[in-house]
């Protein structure tokens, strides 16, 4: 009983600590300015693409929204942001003395980023991808893409965006993308019986959910992994 009340002490002290952190971030960042601080080094963002009705090159919404963002070494909590999908950019939203701005930061010094209950990861070469899992030295990561289209009205030119988003794992350091079973049993030869079975079982999950799909699919692989 004792036992169970000290890891219950524990933890929330863990707990305690963890908001007091963020808290000491946010009023830091909140008296000197977020346009002061690391967040207002990139290029300012304008809108390029005329869009109609809700089509937008946006993650989710376009709209800005708070997230918690890593940049330049540093952790920023609550600050508006938006995921430019399309081409692959985050950016920030900062309160000035007469107008707000917006920032589109640097992609070298972007780390990481959370957005709408989902962290998004800097794969470098590979640009931000969406972290769906992550045990056993197995990362499976959601790419999100939308595609751009010019399209012609009677007095004015417009985009449309499409959605074609991809999956990809990461084992030991080594990016992989896949499309289909085969792609994962490459990657997983000796788990290939368990990957057909899974496959086979879940036909219509496949179908109706991918994100849900892959992450029970890796689930299921790194368990296997580490009870062989």
């Amino acid at each position: 009983m004792k036992v169970f009340l000290l890891l219950i002490l524990l933890l929330t002290l863990h707990t305690v600590a963890q908001n007091s952190n963020r808290n000491v971030h946010k009023a830091f960042d909140e008296v000197i300015g977020l346009k002061n601080t690391a967040l207002s080094y990139g290029k300012l963002f304008y809108e390029k693409y005329r869009t109609l009705d809700d089509n937008n090159q946006y993650f989710l919404k376009n709209e800005f929204v708070k997230g918690d963002v890593t940049y330049q070494n540093q952790i920023f909590y609550d600050v508006h942001i938006k995921y430019d999908v399309a081409d692959d950019n985050l950016i920030v939203n900062l309160p000035s003395t007469f107008e707000n701005r917006s920032i589109i930061l640097e992609k070298y010094f972007l780390e990481k980023f959370t957005l709408q209950n989902s962290t998004f990861l800097n794969l470098r070469k590979e640009g931000l991808h969406e972290l769906l899992f992550s045990s056993n030295g197995i990362t499976l990561f959601k790419k999100w893409v939308k595609l751009k289209k010019k399209k012609l009205n009677k007095s004015f030119v417009y985009y449309k965006f499409i959605e074609k988003n991809f999956y990809s794992l990461m084992l030991n350091d080594h990016y992989y993308e896949i499309n289909n079973k085969k792609d994962i049993i490459k990657i997983f030869p000796n788990q290939k019986k368990i990957i057909s079975s899974f496959y086979k079982a879940n036909k219509s999950l496949h179908k109706k959910n991918l994100d849900t799909f892959y992450l029970l699919l890796s689930e299921k692989i790194s368990s296997n992994s580490i009870n062989n």
